[in-house]
């Protein structure tokens, strides 16, 4: 992986030659990197970390100087360039109906300000995801971006092209390689396949909740509060979330009831996604078959058969973990927003 120093105007100062490299790129969240140079490679004028070898941008935003026995060294860490949308907030206050893409579009259009470069990205045709509303008051920008995106299992880039100089937000989906579609090949890491290794796997179901009740319209006393709920149980058994948005009044003048009730059923979902019933999958892939970045990559939804604790998932990669170091390159893949299937063992 080739990395060059850009400067705050976004020119190249130099590929730069580095000791070990941490590259997680995340899917619900801004990605972050860590590299570690000699001394000697380092310059003061550096802001940004580039790379044509992934799509994203590295804001160097920490550098930390150590002499010891390997000689000078600079450690260089930050985020990516997603999290400085959160320089920005979403103020004056944001609401809106509309495709979720279309929503998304607006509040960076409005909001983004001085960012450098930053400018809407072409429109997925059709856009993605469905209708919804949303409302937000002084929030970070990325973070209610990503917030509002998980909800139907999107998420945003900031994509930079280096020949034209444009820096473009464009909201995007993973693909789905899992075996119950046939438009692309599938995907299966399977202990039985032997393309994994160093499986960790924690099932935590102790903060879950699937039944939220949203009340808005002002506070209790006043007797006029509008209750929305938001079932994601299935029909099975409800464990209950009690959703505050009682700062939310209901303006006839403004919104219909039917919007009213979608921003309080959108902070709902948005609200749940913090109880999750949680499953961390986690482990190094073995190329046996399949190749990153271009059999699965991140944000696709891929099976995973796990004979350890006799379960299958239908899982989203939600981040990936790459090291390089003293030549060599390792990935591992974190898993999440499980959908369960049944567990069979023969399916490998």
């Amino acid at each position: 992986m080739q990395l060059a120093f850009m400067d705050e105007s976004f020119n190249i100062i130099r590929y730069i030659k580095f000791i070990n490299l941490q590259w997680i790129r995340r899917y619900y969240e801004p990605g972050e990197f860590n590299v570690q140079i000699p001394a000697s490679e380092y310059d003061a004028d550096a802001a940004y970390l580039f790379t044509t070898d992934r799509p994203e941008l590295g804001l160097i935003q920490k550098r930390q100087y150590a002499d010891g026995y390997d000689g000078e060294v600079i450690q260089l860490s930050g985020y990516f360039f997603e999290y400085k949308l959160n320089d920005k907030i979403v103020f004056p206050r944001f609401n809106a109906s509309g495709n979720i893409e279309t929503l998304a579009r607006s509040i960076v259009s409005i909001y983004k300000d001085d960012i450098p470069l930053l400018q809407l990205g072409t429109a997925n045709v059709p856009r993605l995801g469905t209708d919804t509303t949303k409302e937000d008051t002084g929030h970070g920008m990325a973070t209610v971006l990503y917030e509002l995106l998980q909800t139907q299992e999107l998420s945003f880039r900031c994509v930079y092209d280096y020949q034209a100089n444009t820096m473009s937000f464009i909201v995007w989906q993973g693909l789905d390689r899992t075996q119950d579609q046939a438009v692309n090949s599938f995907v299966t890491f399977s202990e039985g396949f032997r393309n994994m290794q160093n499986e960790e796997v924690i099932i935590d179901a102790s903060n879950y909740k699937n039944y939220a009740v949203v009340i808005g319209n002002g506070k209790y006393e006043d007797g006029n509060q509008i209750e929305v709920d938001v079932d994601l149980s299935g029909g099975g058994y409800k464990k209950y979330l009690y959703v505050d948005q009682t700062g939310q009044t209901f303006d006839s003048t403004k919104q219909t009831r039917a919007e009213y009730n979608a921003l309080l059923f959108q902070a709902g979902l948005e609200e749940l996604n913090k109880y999750t019933d949680i499953t961390n999958v986690t482990f190094d892939t073995i190329d046996r078959g399949l190749t990153y970045l271009e059999d699965y990559d991140l944000g696709d939804k891929c099976d995973v058969i796990l004979d350890s604790v006799q379960q299958s998932f239908t899982v989203r990669i939600i981040e990936i973990q790459e090291v390089f170091k003293e030549a060599k390159h390792s990935v591992t893949l974190v898993f999440g927003e499980k959908v369960p299937t049944l567990y069979n063992k023969a399916r490998r």
